[in-house]
Parts: C-alpha cells; sequence; structure tokens
C-alpha cells in the first residue's frame, strides 16, 4: 500500500471516526452466535450500554446478549433471524441493561452479511438511543387514559342526565293529562308542565349532542395515535 493510499485511509478513518462520534448510539458487526460476540463496535458505546468498547468485544467482560433484558431477547432473536432467513434488514425496538443496572430502550436496525459463496458470515447494523421516543409514547398513552377516563365519566354522567329527563317528560305528560281533566282550574298546570316538557327535551339533545362530541374526540384521538 502505497503512502497515499495509507494517507487516504486514515483521512478516511477520521471522517468515520468522526460522524460515529455524533451518533445518540453504535455502529457493530457481530458473529451470529449465542452471544451476539462483537467484533467491531464504533460509536458511543459507552454512553449507551455503560460499558467501555473493550469490555464488550469478543465478550471480554460481558456478551451483548446478556445485556439485553430478558423479556425482550426472544423478540430481538425472531427478527434476527427472520431478517437471515428472508436476507433483508431488521428493525427492532428492545431494552438494554445498562452497568449500572439501568433500563435503556434502543432501537437495532440491522441485517446479515453473507460471505461469496453465499453462507451467513456477520451481522452488522446500527443500534441508537429512543429513550426520548419511548418516554413521549408513554406520556402520550398516559393522557389518552386520561382523557377515556373522563370522557366515560362524563358519558354515564349525561347518560344519568338522559334517564332522568326521560322520567320528567313522562311526568309532564302525565300532568298535563291531569291538567286537561281539571278543565280551567288546571290551566296554569298544563302551562308548567308544557315548560317542564320543552326544559327536558332541550336539555336531552344538550346531553345527547354533548355525548356525541365526546364520541367523535375519542375517534380522533385515536386516529391520531394510529397515525403516530
Amino acid at each position: 500500500m502505497s503512502e497515499y493510499d495509507l494517507d487516504r485511509e486514515g483521512k478516511t478513518k477520521q471522517v468515520y471516526d468522526s460522524i460515529t462520534s455524533r451518533m445518540n448510539g453504535f455502529l457493530y458487526r457481530c458473529r451470529n452466535d449465542e452471544h451476539y460476540t462483537m467484533l467491531v463496535m464504533s460509536g458511543r458505546v459507552e454512553r449507551v450500554t455503560g460499558y467501555p468498547l473493550d469490555d464488550l468485544l469478543e465478550n471480554k467482560r460481558a456478551s451483548y446478549v446478556s445485556l439485553i433484558h430478558p423479556d425482550d431477547v426472544d423478540k430481538v432473536d425472531s427478527a434476527v433471524e427472520a431478517g437471515i432467513n428472508a436476507k433483508c434488514n431488521w428493525d427492532v425496538d428492545y431494552r438494554l441493561r445498562t452497568a449500572s443496572g439501568g433500563i435503556q430502550w434502543v432501537n437495532e436496525h440491522g441485517g446479515p452479511v453473507f460471505d461469496p459463496q453465499g453462507e451467513l458470515a456477520y451481522l452488522e447494523g446500527v443500534v441508537v438511543d429512543i429513550a426520548q421516543r419511548k418516554n413521549e409514547e408513554s406520556h402520550r398513552t398516559q393522557n389518552l387514559n386520561q382523557v377515556a377516563q373522563v370522557s366515560g365519566n362524563i358519558i354515564e354522567e349525561t347518560q344519568k342526565i338522559l334517564y332522568m329527563l326521560k322520567s320528567l317528560r313522562l311526568l309532564s305528560l302525565n300532568a298535563s293529562i291531569e291538567a286537561a281533566r281539571a278543565g280551567e282550574a288546571g290551566r296554569g298546570f298544563a302551562v308548567v308542565a308544557e315548560h317542564v316538557k320543552d326544559l327536558a327535551e332541550n336539555t336531552g339533545k344538550s346531553a345527547e349532542y354533548i355525548n356525541q362530541l365526546i364520541g367523535e374526540l375519542e375517534r380522533q384521538l385515536d386516529t391520531g395515535e394510529k397515525r403516530s
């Protein structure tokens, strides 16, 4: 290799290192074994995992699979296996247990590397910190649950109002009948009964409209959640 080639290779490495140092995660290449034995890692390995890079290479202190949360190992294995079988990339979210014992959410976008003979040689990809996204998703879910709870309470109360108004309309109808029977003496009572009926009908329409608005709000929130 000429001095020019060495110089060009050195500059390429500098550019590569500069780019990966700005990532909120790291690049990797590993073996497809039970440990996901790391051969190459570049980027903010320690920031994401809590382990210095050298501790993870060749399973020196910890294997990468041991960092994956036990409840997420099968999900990761399934995503990798599907990618290998289909000879395509995988995209999976999962949790890492950091060196300090904390939980770190990450997204891995990786794929298989095959040799010229078509045999699987390595796995490689990028792992990035997605803690902020997961926190936002959690807060959004909590807000939606709160809205659902409040709207459920409102619907329950308006249903009670509708039931009472139904009884009030029935009472008003009975009162009108009795007023009619009483003739002139019941005229004033009939006027009151008619006002009660109008009030019940108007209030009932308002309560039904509230239910419609709440239903529309819940549909809009559900649509927004699916889009996000």
